[in-house]
């Protein structure tokens, strides 16, 4: 599947004062860390298995039904070509690009920030790895009244 790129945009970044790609290495945090994000891109881009249907006139039910067979599709996609490092596993599920909420996904978007931000020394040697590494989920409740956080642990098999 070829991306193209909007025109505006690719006339934009001809014209820039500044190379385009050493910003990007900067901000991926090196040149191999470009070229690997480029790799990781092109496995989904290029993946029938991650093909987007229209959730338009899904019902709340089917969408459910779709976003967790995706993320299963997702997890195992991961295991499949190798992906373990975290940073590679975060690229992987944000270029995956499910535009609602599912169960994986707050995973990495609440339970593994709260986790490090708020955990204690032992739960981070417990459930930091396995929750990046997709060895478990995680998930994230919390009350208003006092603003308590829970975070809960589901075995993911």
């Amino acid at each position: 599947m070829a991306v193209t790129m909007n025109e505006d945009l690719r006339r934009e970044r001809a014209s820039a004062t500044f190379n385009p790609e050493l910003l990007t290495h900067i901000l991926d945090g090196s040149p191999e860390n470009t070229r690997r994000r480029r790799e990781i891109e092109n496995l989904i881009l290029n993946d029938p298995d991650f093909k987007h249907e229209d959730l338009n006139f899904l019902t709340c039910s089917q969408r459910y039904k779709v976003a967790v067979r995706k993320r299963a599709t997702l997890v195992k996609k991961i295991r499949e070509f190798g992906i373990s490092d975290p940073d590679e596993i975060m690229w992987f599920k944000k270029l995956h690009m499910i535009n609602f909420v599912e169960p994986v996904g707050l995973n990495f978007s609440m339970f593994i920030p709260t986790l490090l931000n708020q955990g204690t020394t032992a739960q981070k040697e417990k459930w930091l790895l396995p929750a990046q590494g997709l060895q478990i989920i995680g998930t994230y409740a919390q009350t208003e009244l006092g603003h308590e956080q829970l975070l809960v642990v589901v075995a993911l098999w």
